[in-house]
């Protein structure tokens, strides 16, 4: 596969980082920590981890894949029916339809903290009223390579559990039983 694209959701990613930065912060200033406070931050991670870590939209010359946390979906370009924004980047193939979490459109909550200058150089806060103008990136990448490639032999639909991200929130909640047990 060549031209591989990997969409993520920047404020996820963001989230998972300054929860793993506070985290680890709190082991440090707690040093040496108590058992139930490890098993607290494991669990924390784990669940950063799959909820906004994980999460992404890859897009290939053969179809795109829509990572959310408890299933892969995998769509080659030829399947695809349709592709769509409401709050996020929305597909179909068949019977199959998801949404990416990886993928907000321009229409979230994010929007609500887009700003722009305006030619006399005044910072403004109207992405809500720019919302409908502007095409989501995520789209257009999905949109630009299926036009690209629809018409070329590819893969059908494939809907996984995404048995990684399912083992490791089972051991977080795990942990936080535990946690909560021990405390």
């Amino acid at each position: 596969m060549t031209n591989v694209v990997v969409l993520r959701h920047a404020l996820g990613r963001a989230v998972a980082v300054a929860g793993w930065i506070a985290a680890l912060s709190w082991l440090v200033a707690s040093w040496p920590p108590e058992r139930t406070g490890l098993l607290f931050a494991a669990a924390t991670s784990g669940l950063l981890w799959v909820t906004c870590w994980r999460p992404a939209v890859v897009i290939d010359d053969a179809g795109v894949t829509v990572r959310n946390p408890l299933r892969d979906v995998r769509i080659g370009w030829s399947a695809l029916d349709e592709a769509g924004f409401g709050w996020s980047l929305r597909l179909r193939a068949g019977d199959v339809s998801c949404r990416a979490l990886a993928a907000p459109g321009p229409a979230s909550m994010s929007a609500l903290y887009d700003r722009h200058v305006t030619p006399g150089g005044v910072l403004e806060r109207d992405a809500v009223a720019r919302a409908g103008q502007r095409p989501a990136p995520a789209l257009l990448a999905v949109r630009q390579r299926w036009e690209a490639c629809r018409f070329e032999p590819s893969g059908g639909v494939t809907v996984a559990p995404a048995v990684a991200s399912i083992g490791v929130l089972a051991a977080s909640l795990v942990l936080l039983v535990a946690t909560a047990v021990l405390a």
